[in-house]
């Protein structure tokens, strides 16, 4: 979802057609400036709080999607002195970043889940911006719901940490791609085993962060994966050494620790080769 689409055009007024779509209430214009404004009231006056996950845009955004995106543009809109100041602590009225999020969820947690149409959940768009405060209590809150439609077994969270969006990026690959080393962090913490497969660019997380010379996330990745190949490959047959030699000397560090912690890369060719 685009900063830009904050104010979405498709937005309905008309709350009610079954004819055309019966599963789905198209979000009026009062509801989509609470969300955007974190004004909690708003949901808690309707009725029946699970309907809330049938209230969307016509891009299928849900509350959440809309106010984890407000908040950065809020944040942007501020001073230099003023984002510094409130980096985790953003408020919109009088409901904090994290309060606001997780009284939607004690209301709707399948909220939680819920994909727009690019595919991307809370926990994409929360990693995309760098709000390791929300991050966080979408993994909290994902620890304690059931969820239906586990894949084999597997846990909540980790399920929902690997969630692909339609260009089949995970919410890692989000917060790598935008440098919030705290998310990425956090994500890797809670699902250390999990080996990240590529995006439909080629790209898997480690190769990102080497690619774009972010020697931090690199170096954060190697140690805290436990996955043996931790996810090095890139487009073109490229491996994540192939793209951290690109930065030379500049990176030392970076391509050193590629070199001696993921096994085998040394001898890995790319497609031109």
């Amino acid at each position: 979802m685009d900063p830009s689409s904050l104010s979405e055009s498709q937005v309905s007024v008309n709350a009610s057609k079954p004819e055309q779509n019966q599963s789905i209430t198209f979000m009026d214009r009062d509801s989509y400036n609470a969300a955007i404004k974190g004004k909690i009231e708003v949901f808690k006056n309707i009725a029946d709080h699970k309907s809330l996950a049938l209230l969307l845009t016509a891009n299928k955004n849900t509350i959440l999607h809309i106010y984890i995106t407000a908040l950065n543009s809020q944040l942007e809109s501020r001073t230099p002195i003023a984002r510094l100041e409130s980096t985790t602590t953003l408020n919109t009225g009088s409901e904090s970043t994290t309060n606001f999020v997780e009284e939607i969820l004690e209301m709707c947690s399948p909220l939680l889940w819920q994909a727009n149409v690019k595919g991307e959940t809370p926990l994409h768009i929360a990693a995309r911006y760098g709000h390791d405060d929300i991050v966080k209590v979408l993994i909290k809150y994902c620890a304690k719901t059931p969820h239906q439609d586990l894949e084999g077994g597997i846990e909540p969270v980790k399920e929902m940490l690997r969630m692909t969006n339609k260009e089949k990026d995970t919410a890692l690959h989000e917060a790598v791609r935008f440098r919030h080393l705290k998310v990425v962090t956090l994500l890797i913490e809670t699902d250390p085993k999990f080996s990240y497969s590529t995006n439909d660019a080629g790209e898997t997380p480690l190769y990102i962060a080497a690619e774009r010379g972010f020697e931090d996330v690199v170096i954060e990745i190697l140690d805290e994966c436990k996955s043996p190949m931790h996810g090095g490959g890139g487009p073109l047959g490229r491996m994540a050494l192939h793209a951290a030699v690109i930065w030379g000397d500049k990176y030392e560090d970076m391509t050193t620790r590629i070199l001696k912690q993921v096994e085998g890369i040394s001898r890995t060719v790319d497609d031109k080769d």
